[in-house]
């Protein structure tokens, strides 16, 4: 028997919902939840309203019991056979009840008098892969997922010409080339097959994709070895794993280490905002805790590049930028919240060139033994134990569709569920201290047959996937392979360790699936067995093979699963040549008008409306960031943590990454932001050598010369890091952003969002950046880039073409020297960065409530970019104590007030005030 109890606001409305309501213009919209629960049997009437009262169990909520939808309500919940997150939740708590039931489906629910509801929720709440829309009361005979499997399809490859080979390689939403479905067509030669499976097609579609081979960057001559041969060359002895295991892994203090990692999620985001958005912060977070032997995340860092939110999607029927805006918010709030990880650092831009396909970057670090810090090795003998949620229909193709670019669709987007990853990360961390793991891995891009495949690569492995628990119900083999399902991952345990594994599993709730064995074969081994129980596998003999293996999807030695990438030449990249443009002469009034532009800008303004939405405190170790000032919250330059209790060592990450730099000169732009970096690192009180970065590239496949600056870049960076001993540990390309749209193709620039981590034994010696008092001088120092071009103010005023600043790496070694040398004559500091020294002057104002009396000013000394620089605070009588190294320049005094004076007139006036403030909430809600 079914029951619906519908839980619904008794009183004022979340403010949420009000948002919702006030961005739709509509007033009088309700939205509520509809829980549908299966019940053994006919339960009780005491017993629904026990059941009621549990899922009512907030403050102002009203439950119903079987109340229909009433005409005007427009319902959205997942389709039949699609198995709700939540299920598990519903029956748990119906069995601690007393009620037994069987499955439980989650539905939500608006209301309002509007004709447009419909419409508005089918186009922005709504995703029809996986979800149906009601306008009446649905009619379930069962909320159990029924199905009948489907037998995997066979091809004979031997007597395909080319035009069929490629047609097959494509067909159904693959993307293999011919040259691929050629060296498909070897192996079963060389196996002596009569065929080769469906699910073998598609798991080399996954395996040779771009995302996961890496193909573009193999066929530009080893990119990534380039970056590997320049860390190992600079041999810093922090390094403790780069580019090996899921993270890279950074020594710290007193046996413990810091994992860091990012990826992005640009294709999923095109599609669907907020799934693709959820789905990146929780991979991320899932690459931490799969590093090593597991680490434990202590911080999380996310930025989002999209469209001009006032401008329409660039492929109809695809979410415009104000859309993936709110949908981001919502879903970065929802998982790093409830997964309970601090925000660190959160950033929006809106750039044109990111309209079709956003730049969607997720981050983390985490923390772990020095001694579990090295990538486990499986064992023969060991099982596959698959853990966490369940296998569906979601995420089929994520990872050749991201790839591929233009092709991705709804069927590559998968399904978040926070609470399924908080349950097995505590578990994982004590799997590690009980030894019960020989080496684990997420599950993530091209689901089980990515993790399955590389973690049994040491030795051989073999997997029966219908012991796979699965969420809809009669998956095909191939679909249960590829499946990206999320919040999953796959451990091996030595036999010796199950029992203990499975009971430390039990008791934090996490489901746990033996689904198959290590083997001493050097083969990839998948069949589809359900004659051959969990049970019967335990059973088993170490080294043995099941003799009744069902249907093989594919049995092939790894040595076959390697293929040769045509390497392609390419020349030096077309540089920009010339001066930078210069910068024009301005008076009083045009210099305020000016910073009221620049302070109203996404990359100035405050985006308190998103930040304020993501804890940054939770775990208790955040020291500093990811705001400040006692007068506003002010974004600050660095965040740093104290993650080992009762030490005061501190871990300090900071970003940099600039578009508008990388439409101008990628090469130029990538030393600008890994100096910027530095820069910061030195400022905050950190070592050289004790910083580390990561890097995440995003560059387009289709625009001109992408091949060239793509080289350049990590060409660029190779000699940074063997120039300044600052080792790239972990990183990822994302080599597909270039879109057909409607409008035409769209590309995004060629750019690299670097990431640098920095250790310092205590926290008492960082500088923050909040003025002391006033008297005090405010000082620029650093390096001149003095170009408009990559500017805030240059956008505004036109300057957009031409060259940027060029950086002498000798100079920065100078500057970087004499900075850690006068850091005891700083009272505060604030890195320069977008806005230039206006909008450091302005944001110190607003977080001290202190003003600033200046000497002089024109509109280069407020607006150039001098991002390997500074504006520091020190006491008068220090300020010729600076050394010359610093090129320190004399900007003014703090003074008493709250404005930003020139010759008695103040340029920070109440509408840039504003223009901060709320320039970005009235963009994009």
């Amino acid at each position: 028997m079914i029951h619906k109890f519908s839980v619904r606001s008794a009183g004022v409305a979340e403010p949420d919902i009000r948002e919702l309501g006030r961005s739709w213009e509509l007033d009088d919209l309700e939205v509520w939840r509809d829980y549908y629960v299966e019940f053994e049997g006919d339960p009780e009437p005491a017993a629904l309203t026990d059941v009621a009262a549990v899922l009512g169990d907030q403050l102002d909520v009203e439950v119903t019991v079987d109340q229909p939808l009433e005409q005007g309500d427009v319902q959205v919940a997942y389709k039949r056979g699609v198995v709700d997150n939540e299920s598990d939740s519903i029956i748990t708590v119906c069995g601690l009840l007393g009620v037994k039931a069987r499955a439980g489906k989650v539905a939500t629910t608006y209301r309002s008098s509007s004709p447009r509801l419909r419409d508005l929720v089918a186009s922005t709440r709504f995703n029809a892969t996986i979800e149906e829309l009601h306008d009446e009361e649905p009619h379930y005979d069962t909320l159990v997922p029924q199905g009948h499997y489907e037998p995997t399809v066979h091809y004979d490859l031997r007597g395909l010409d080319d035009e069929a080979l490629a047609e097959l390689g494509v067909a159904g939403g693959r993307n293999l080339s011919l040259a691929q479905m050629k060296h498909v067509r070897h192996i079963q030669e060389t196996l002596g097959d009569e065929y080769v499976t469906e699910v073998l097609l598609e798991a080399l579609d996954a395996r040779w994709s771009d995302h996961c081979a890496h193909t573009t960057w193999k066929s530009l001559g080893g990119l990534l070895g380039r970056l590997i041969n320049a860390a190992k060359d600079v041999a810093n002895p922090n390094v403790l794993s780069m580019f090996h295991d899921n993270a890279g892994v950074w020594d710290f203090y007193d046996g413990h280490a810091i994992a860091i990692k990012a990826e992005t999620h640009n294709g999923p985001s095109a599609i669907s905002g907020y799934f693709g958005q959820l789905t990146k912060l929780g991979g991320v977070l899932r690459d931490i805790l799969g590093t090593g032997l597991s680490a434990d995340p202590i911080g999380s860092f996310e930025y989002t590049a999209i469209g001009e939110p006032e401008a329409p999607a660039p492929i109809k029927g695809r979410p415009d930028a104000r859309r993936l805006a709110g949908e981001t918010i919502r879903a970065i709030k929802e998982y790093g919240n409830t997964f309970g990880v601090p925000m660190m650092s959160s950033r929006m831009t809106f750039h044109p060139s990111y309209r079709a396909k956003p730049f969607a970057l997720g981050g983390s670090i985490g923390l772990l033994p020095v001694s579990a810090a090295q990538r486990g090795t499986p064992r023969p003998g060991d099982f596959v134990v698959l853990i966490g949620g369940l296998t569906g229909n979601e995420g089929i193709h994520g990872a050749s569709a991201s790839s591929a670019g233009a092709t991705m669709d709804t069927t590559a987007v998968q399904i978040g569920a926070p609470l399924e990853q908080v349950k097995f990360r505590k578990a994982l961390i004590e799997l590690r201290e009980e030894g019960c793991m020989s080496a684990l891995t997420d599950v993530g891009g091209a689901g089980l047959n990515s993790a399955v495949g590389e973690i049994g690569e040491a030795c051989g492995v073999w997997i029966n996937t219908a012991l796979v628990p699965l969420k809809t119900a009669a998956l095909p083999m191939w679909r249960i392979l590829l499946s990206e399902s999320q919040e999953r991952m796959l451990l091996a345990v030595p036999p010796e360790h199950q029992e203990r594994a499975k009971k430390i599993l039990d008791r934090h709730m996490v489901r746990s699936t033996v689904i198959g064995r290590f083997a001493d074969t050097g083969r990839y081994h998948v069949f589809h067995a359900p004659d051959l129980t969990e049970e019967a596998l335990i059973a088993s003999a170490p080294d043995a093979v099941p003799a009744h293996q069902g249907e093989t999807g594919f049995d092939v030695s790894y040595e076959l699963l390697d293929i040769e990438v045509e390497r392609q030449e390419v020349g030096p990249p077309p540089r920009p040549s010339g001066p930078p443009p210069a910068w024009p002469s301005l008076e009083p009034a045009e210099l305020t008008g000016l910073l009221e532009q620049v302070v109203s800008d996404a990359e100035v303004a405050s985006q308190h409306y998103a930040d304020s939405q993501y804890d940054s405190t939770v775990q208790g170790n955040t020291w500093y960031g990811p705001h400040h000032g006692t007068e506003h919250p002010v974004r600050t330059a660095y965040w740093a943590g104290t993650p080992v209790a009762g030490s005061p060592a501190a871990a300090v990450l900071n970003t940099a990454f600039n578009p508008w730099m990388f439409d101008a000169d990628p090469v130029a732009a990538t030393r600008q932001m890994f100096c910027s970096l530095l820069a910061g690192q030195v400022l905050a009180g950190v070592e050289v050598h004790d910083v580390c970065m990561c890097d995440n590239f995003y560059t387009p496949h289709l625009s001109e010369n992408w091949r060239e600056w793509l080289v350049g870049m990590v060409d660029e960076l190779a000699v940074l890091v063997r120039h300044f001993g600052v080792p790239l540990i972990s990183g990822k390309d994302s080599s597909a952003g270039s879109v057909h749209t409607d409008e035409g193709l769209v590309s995004v620039p060629p750019a690299v969002f670097l990431t640098a981590l920095g250790k310092v034994p205590h926290r008492d010696g960082l500088l923050r950046e909040q003025w002391t008092a006033p008297g005090n001088a405010l000082v620029r120092i650093g390096l001149s880039t003095s170009s408009p071009v990559g500017t805030v103010a240059g956008r505004k005023l036109g300057l957009t073409d031409g060259a940027l600043d060029d950086l002498a790496l000798s100079d920065v070694d100078t500057y970087l020297a004499a900075l850690a040398a006068s850091r005891n004559l700083l009272r505060s500091g604030a890195r320069i960065g977008a806005g230039g020294v206006a909008a450091a002057l302005a944001q110190g104002v607003l977080a001290s409530g202190t003003g600033v009396r200046l000497e002089s000013a024109t509109a280069e000394s407020l607006f150039a970019e001098h991002r390997v620089g500074a504006v520091v605070e020190v006491a008068q009588d220090d300020v010729d104590r600076l050394p010359a190294e610093l090129n320190p320049v004399v900007l003014g005094v703090l003074a008493p007030g709250s404005g930003i004076l020139l010759d008695g007139t103040d340029l920070f006036t109440p509408a840039a005030r504003d223009g901060w403030l709320n320039s970005f909430t009235a963009r994009i809600a």
